[in-house]
């Protein structure tokens, strides 16, 4: 997986198993959450969109999981181009240093049954100037703690941007297999 392996919200545990569908776009003037989960996008193919909880994959929608191109969004960039300071980015940024997938990139989807991940939810952050990234980085919350235990499965919930607990072997993307609740990490394996 490049140079890294995770963000400040998401990031690999084992990735044996791992699926890396690299042939995707995210949409023009979008700004996904590494970490959240996506799938091909029907009506543009070339391009993923947010797990959608109407027609995809997401909690309440009529897709699933288990039939659909769907995973986890990453994003390993070209330093030579995205983050050249021409284009607006800062040299020797690293992909920890993003929370977002930029619009109009390619993008990783991954997925891969028994791939171990974690999530962390995160408050707003501030650093010291000069670094990598803003200096100041707005909070994440990218699963909901409250009743989340372990043994239970995780699916994205479209309507609050967030893995949520589901019985709907449809929409279960992951297990739950760790939570520290005072580092608000939760540790996950995929099903799919």
């Amino acid at each position: 997986m490049g140079s890294s392996t995770g963000t400040r919200n998401f990031g690999m545990r084992r990735f044996t198993n791992l699926v890396r569908e690299g042939r995707l776009r995210s949409p023009a003037g979008s700004s996904l959450q590494l970490g959240s989960l996506v799938e091909q996008n029907p009506g543009t193919p070339a391009e993923i969109r947010e797990a959608d909880g109407t027609s995809g994959a997401a909690i309440g929608g009529s897709g699933s999981v288990l039939s659909a191109n769907v995973g986890i969004l990453w994003y390993e960039h070209d330093a030579q181009t995205y983050n050249d300071p021409a284009h607006g980015g800062a040299a020797g940024q690293l992909p920890q240093d993003l929370d977002t997938a930029p619009g109009g990139r390619m993008v990783q989807v991954l997925s891969g049954k028994g791939v171990k991940i974690w999530l962390r939810n995160t408050a707003l952050d501030t650093t010291e100037p000069g670094l990598n990234f803003p200096a100041s980085r707005a909070a994440v919350t990218i699963w909901d703690v409250a009743g989340t235990t372990v043994g239970e499965t995780l699916g994205w919930n479209a309507a609050t941007n967030t893995y949520d607990v589901t019985t709907d072997a449809s929409e279960a993307f992951m297990v739950v297999t760790s939570i520290d609740a005072t580092l608000l990490v939760v540790e996950a394996t995929f099903l799919v």
